[in-house]
């Protein structure tokens, strides 16, 4: 009795649990499969530098646009930025703030669209990867979602964090009103 009350309970679990993977509403058809990531970790703070754990507050200029990245955890601490417009970002990983060139942007996003950066310079060892994908429109710009930074460690490990995302552009009547 004990032995068919269990196997009853296994598939009831089994069947939560396989309902859970069935997606629904609009689901993508595609080829595509997610990444493997063989030495991804959790998403663990970057090193605290006394007093910094985050990007100092960056400038707009009027007539700009720019992504600006946060951590997705209860700290929210600000770890990216980049001005799309002039073609610059910072980013702050493994304790400091990273600067990087890059070619300016010049055509508006589209809601659905993937998002994906990537600032890498071997000088520095550094290697970062930022992805996710454009969402809806707001009154002040865009959401960037399932944002995800990826930083290749020194050690071969690659640090993974889940961040937020949003996009949006300073009008010269925001800079003078």
């Amino acid at each position: 009795m004990r032995a068919k009350i269990s196997m009853i309970l296994m598939a009831v679990v089994t069947g939560w649990g396989l309902a859970g993977c069935v997606t629904s509403g609009d689901a993508r058809e595609s080829g595509a499969q997610m990444p493997v990531f063989g030495n991804a970790r959790p998403g663990e703070p970057a090193p605290q530098v006394p007093g910094l754990d985050e990007l100092p507050p960056q400038n707009l200029e009027a007539g700009t646009c720019a992504t600006f990245f946060w951590s997705a955890d209860d700290a929210h601490r600000f770890l990216a930025f980049e001005n799309e417009t002039e073609g610059f970002a910072n980013i702050f990983v493994n304790g400091s703030a990273q600067g990087f060139y890059n070619p300016p942007r010049e055509r508006n996003y589209v809601a659905g669209d993937s998002f994906r950066r990537s600032y890498v310079d071997p000088g520095r060892d550094l290697n970062i990867q930022i992805s996710g994908q454009i969402g809806d429109p707001l009154p002040t710009g865009q959401r960037i979602e399932r944002v995800v930074m990826r930083v290749n460690q020194p050690n071969g490990q690659i640090l993974v964090i889940p961040m937020i995302g949003h996009y949006a552009c300073r009008t010269r009547s925001q800079a003078t009103g």
